[in-house]
C-alpha cells in the first residue's frame, strides 16, 4: 500500500517531544533509521549506539525547525552552544527508550496507517488534498530515502501510541476535583493596616555630597548606550516581482506547463477490509467475509469485526480520498477499476494481503480555467521570474559590496537599488524592521562595519531577503551629567530612606500586636476583617498573594508584614480560612478543571514512564565524541 511512499519519498524525519508530540510532526529525531556509516559513538543506549552523525544531523533538523518558527528573529548562535546539544541528545536516547518500549510491548502500526497519515498530512497537500507530485518535490527537498521516511514515521507514530496511552489511563478523580475546587474558591479572614511612606518623607534628608556619591558609584546606570544609524541596499524577491512584466501569451504557456496547480486529479474514496497472510488461509478468511458481504451483512460493521487494517477499521475501514500513485498498484488498479459508489472489489492481493475494497465516493478533477485563474497565474508567474532574477542579483549584490567596500553606492546604482537609512539603535536593537534582527545588529557594531567603515558581508534576513549595510553615523557611549539626573537620584534616595523608616516602624507594629497590643490602637487606617477570595477586587492583590501564602491560624491570629512596591509597610492579620463552596460550580466550569488537571497528571505519568525507562537502562554518554 506503501508503493509510492516507496519509490518517491524521501522523507524527513518526524520531531518527537516526549508528552509534547502533536500531528503532523516538525522536523526532529532523527534515529537509526537516519544513522550513515560513523565509527564515533556519542551515546549508547542498552548498547544501541547513537553516532555523532545522527546528533548532528538532529542539531541541524531542530535549528531548521526554530527557523520556520521564528522567522526573522533566528539567530543560530542560539542554538549553538552545550546545553542545546545536550537537550538534543537526551531527545535521542529518549527515542531509543521509547522504541525499546514499544518492542517490549510488541506494538505495531499498519501500513495503512502510515498511509493515511501521509495523505492527511497539510504539508503535501494542495487546496485541502494529497498531491502526489507535490509530495514527491517537498520530500526531494529534504534529501531523505523512501525508507528512511517510512521507517522512522512508523517509529514515532508507535511512540506516540505508546505516549497517549500512558496519558489516557490518567484520571483526575471527583475527590480530587472538589478538593482542587474548594482551594480554589478558598476565601481567607483578614484585617489589614498600612504605615504608609508619606509620613516619613518630610523627615529624611539627603544632601548634595549623598547625591554626588550615589552617581559616582552607579554611573553606568546613568550612560546613555553608543548608537549606530546604517545605511542599507536591500535585495527581495517581493519587490523583484513587481517590476517584472508579463502579458497574456506568457501567462497562459506557464498555465498550461503548471496546470496540475490549477487543476486537480480525480480522488476516489474508499473502505477496505484487510486479512493480512498470503497462504490459503488467508484467502479463505477473505471469501468467508465476502459471502457475509454478499449475504448482506454491512460492510463497516464486518471491517471493525474482521479487518486486520486496525487503523481503519475503527472507522469502518475508511481510509478517506487519495489519487493515483498512492496505494498499492494491485489496490490502486482495483479501487479505480469501481464503477459506482457502493460497489465491492473481489478479493485483492497485495503484498500486505487481501482486501475487500468498496468505493464510497468518486471526487472529479476540479480546478479553474485560465480567466478564473489569471491573478493567481500571475502571481506565480511573477513570483518564479524574481525568483531567478534574485539569485543573479545576489550574486552580483555579494561581488560589488565586496569589490566597492566603501560605500553602497557602486552596488545600489548597478542593481537599481535605492539606499535605505535606519533610525539611529543601541545593541539591543529595536523591536521591528531590520534592525530588530541580531545579524543586522551584530553586522552593524562589527569592527569592519563600525570602525573601519566598511560594507557588511550580504546578510540573509531571510532565503528570499538579503541586505548590504553601511555606517551612516555612529554616537558613542555618553555619561549623562550630574546635572541633569540629580533631581532624579535625590527622588530615589529620598523614597528609600523613606520606605527604610516605614519598614521599621511596620515592623514594631508587628511584634507589637504578637505580643497582645490592638492593631486598631497602633494604625488608625485599619481595615476590619472580612473574608476575601483569591481574585477579590477590594483588596491590593499584593495584600491578597501575601495572606494566601501565610499559615492557617490554629488557637490565635497569624500575623505578617511586608513592604508594597509604593513604599508603603503592610500589616497583616490572619484570622480563619474557610474552603470554597463548590455547591454553585457549574458543570461546566467542573469539566474543565477536570481535564486540565488530568492533562498535569497525563504529562507527569509520561515524565515518570520516562524517567524508569532511563533508570532501568544501561546509558553510556561518550562526554569526549560529545564535545
Amino acid at each position: 500500500m506503501l508503493h509510492f511512499i516507496r519509490n518517491h519519498a524521501q522523507g524527513w524525519i518526524a520531531w518527537f517531544i516526549v508528552g509534547l508530540i502533536s500531528i503532523p510532526f516538525a522536523l526532529w529525531g532523527i534515529n537509526s533509521y537516519l544513522s550513515g556509516a560513523s565509527s564515533v559513538v556519542v551515546a549508547e543506549v542498552n548498547g544501541s549506539p547513537i553516532t555523532q552523525t545522527e546528533l548532528q544531523t538532529s542539531l541541524q533538523q531542530y535549528r531548521d525547525r526554530m527557523r520556520s518558527v521564528m522567522g526573522d528573529q533566528f539567530d543560530p548562535a542560539m542554538f549553538d552552544n552545550a546545553s542545546v546539544k545536550k537537550d538534543v541528545l537526551d531527545g535521542l536516547i529518549d527515542q531509543r527508550l521509547l522504541r525499546d518500549a514499544n518492542q517490549t510491548l510488541k506494538q505495531r502500526i499498519s501500513d495503512a496507517a502510515v498511509s493515511q497519515f501521509i495523505r492527511s498530512t497539510p504539508a503535501f497537500q494542495r487546496d485541502g488534498k494529497f498531491d502526489s507530485d507535490y509530495y514527491g518535490m517537498v520530500l526531494a527537498r529534504v534529501g531523505y530515502t523512501p525508507a528512511q521516511y517510512e521507517a522512522q514515521l512508523r517509529a514515532d507514530l508507535l511512540s506516540q501510541e505508546l505516549t497517549t496511552n500512558i496519558q489516557n489511563s490518567s484520571i483526575a478523580s471527583v475527590k480530587l476535583l472538589n478538593e482542587a475546587l474548594r482551594l480554589e474558591r478558598q476565601q481567607r479572614e483578614l484585617a489589614y493596616g498600612v504605615v504608609p511612606i508619606q509620613r516619613f518623607v518630610d523627615k529624611v534628608n539627603v544632601d548634595d555630597d549623598e547625591v554626588r556619591q550615589y552617581y559616582e558609584d552607579n554611573v553606568a546606570a546613568y550612560t546613555a548606550p553608543e548608537q549606530v544609524k546604517l545605511n542599507y541596499i536591500e535585495l527581495s524577491v517581493d519587490e523583484l516581482a513587481k517590476g517584472v512584466q508579463v502579458n497574456d501569451d506568457e501567462l497562459k504557456k506557464f498555465y498550461a506547463d503548471n496546470q496540475n496547480q490549477f487543476v486537480g486529479p480525480e480522488q476516489r474514496r474508499a473502505s477496505h477490509i484487510l486479512v493480512e497472510g498470503d497462504d490459503d488461509a488467508a484467502l479463505e478468511k477473505i471469501k468467508a467475509i465476502q459471502t457475509r458481504l454478499e449475504n448482506g451483512e454491512d460492510f463497516a460493521l464486518l471491517a471493525k469485526e474482521t479487518s486486520d487494517d486496525t487503523g481503519s477499521a475503527e472507522k469502518g475501514g475508511d481510509l478517506g480520498f487519495f489519487g493515483k500513485d498512492v496505494m498499492d498498484p494491485a489496490f490502486e488498479e482495483a479501487a479505480f477499476a469501481l464503477t459506482n459508489v457502493g460497489d465491492v472489489s473481489e478479493p485483492v492481493k497485495t503484498e500486505f494481503g487481501y482486501h475487500l475494497i468498496k468505493l464510497t465516493g468518486i471526487q472529479k478533477p476540479e480546478g479553474k480555467t485560465f480567466d478564473q485563474a489569471r491573478d493567481q497565474v500571475e502571481k506565480m508567474y511573477r513570483r518564479q521570474q524574481a525568483e531567478s532574477i534574485f539569485y543573479d542579483k545576489a550574486e552580483q549584490l555579494a561581488n560589488l559590496s565586496f569589490e566597492n567596500p566603501d560605500s553602497l553606492d557602486v552596488a545600489a546604482e548597478a542593481l537599481g537599488l535605492d539606499i535605505k537609512t535606519t533610525e539611529s539603535f543601541t545593541r539591543t536593537g529595536t523591536e521591528a524592521g531590520i534592525t530588530s534582527n541580531k545579524k543586522v545588529i551584530d553586522a552593524a557594531f562589527s569592527e569592519d562595519v563600525l570602525k573601519n567603515d566598511l560594507n557588511s558581508a550580504v546578510i540573509e534576513l531571510s532565503d528570499n531577503d538579503l541586505i548590504v549595510v553601511h555606517k551612516n553615523k555612529h554616537i558613542p557611549e555618553t555619561v549623562l551629567p550630574f546635572e541633569s539626573v540629580s533631581p532624579a537620584i535625590k527622588q530615589q534616595l529620598v523614597f528609600d530612606k523613606a520606605r527604610k523608616l516605614a519598614q521599621d516602624e511596620g515592623e514594631s507594629v508587628v511584634e507589637k500586636v504578637k505580643s497582645s497590643e490592638s492593631p486598631e490602637s497602633l494604625l488608625t487606617n485599619w481595615q476590619a476583617a472580612e473574608f476575601y477570595g483569591r481574585d477579590a477586587e477590594k483588596v491590593s492583590s499584593q495584600i491578597l498573594q501575601r495572606a494566601f501564602t501565610m499559615p492557617k491560624p490554629l488557637s490565635a491570629p497569624e500575623y505578617e508584614g511586608f513592604s508594597a512596591d509604593n513604599g508603603n509597610y503592610v500589616v497583616i492579620k490572619l484570622t480563619a480560612v474557610k474552603n470554597g463552596d463548590i455547591d454553585d460550580v457549574t458543570d461546566e466550569q467542573k469539566k474543565a478543571l477536570q481535564q486540565q488537571l488530568t492533562s498535569i497528571y497525563a504529562s507527569a505519568e509520561v515524565e515518570a514512564f520516562i524517567a524508569q525507562l532511563r533508570n532501568d537502562a544501561d546509558i553510556d554518554i561518550h562526554q569526549d565524541a560529545l564535545k
